[in-house]
């Protein structure tokens, strides 16, 4: 199995962009898998709806590294495990889980899947979204008004008070441990010809087993 990474701030196209690789196996007929790191946020059900609401969710903390260390060891290993899924609106984790596994390829996105050495080993491709502040917060703003039912205001200060600072401290320095780096969608041809090269090693794999 080759693992894709995809890392950037809030925002920043990570999934638009992991769903487009995703696309580009599949033309080829090539089994593909998607994982979102957001789906391993600690489930937070011992605490109120009101405490939940407080809880920087831009922090790494936030995050369960060991449940997701251990699906991606499974992974690797060939195995098929069920991941977690997450609810934004409630902060807790759902009672559903979504088996994956025995793919050719994983593509996994999330702010903090550079964070860890352990993590990163993982990855034989790892990508970073590089998008100014200013369209990032545009696109959260509008993301979370639609998707996620909540404030204008409330998002903005959210942004300011936690999100910004998070990503300057943790996200943004993630970025000197990617393999490529993709601003305002330059690069897009190194990438595309790595993809090609890892299609041509599956389907040649595939030919002979």
């Amino acid at each position: 199995m080759i693992i894709i990474g995809v890392c950037g701030g809030t925002a920043s196209g990570k999934s638009t962009l992991s769903k487009e690789i995703i696309n580009f196996f599949n033309k080829k007929e090539i089994k593909s898998d998607y994982l979102m790191l957001d789906n391993y946020y600690k489930d937070l059900r011992h605490l109120s709806i009101k405490q939940r609401a407080l809880v920087n969710f831009d922090h790494p903390e936030s995050i369960d590294f060991e449940l997701f260390y251990q699906h991606l060891k499974l992974l690797r290993l060939g195995k098929t495990v069920n991941t977690p899924t997450y609810c934004y609106k409630t902060h807790l984790r759902k009672r559903i889980t979504i088996p994956i596994g025995k793919s050719d390829v994983l593509v996994i996105d999330g702010l903090f899947i550079l964070f860890k050495k352990n993590i990163r080993n993982f990855f034989d491709l790892t990508i970073f979204l590089d998008v100014s502040i200013d369209s990032r917060i545009k696109r959260r703003t509008k993301r979370d008004m639609v998707e996620r039912g909540r404030k204008k205001l409330d998002i903005l200060e959210r942004f300011e008070k936690m999100i910004n600072p998070m990503h300057e401290e943790f996200v943004e320095p993630s970025k000197n441990h990617a393999k490529l780096i993709i601003k305002d969608n330059t690069h897009q041809d190194l990438l595309y010809q790595q993809l090609e090269v890892f299609s041509d090693e599956i389907i040649k794999k595939n030919k002979k087993s």
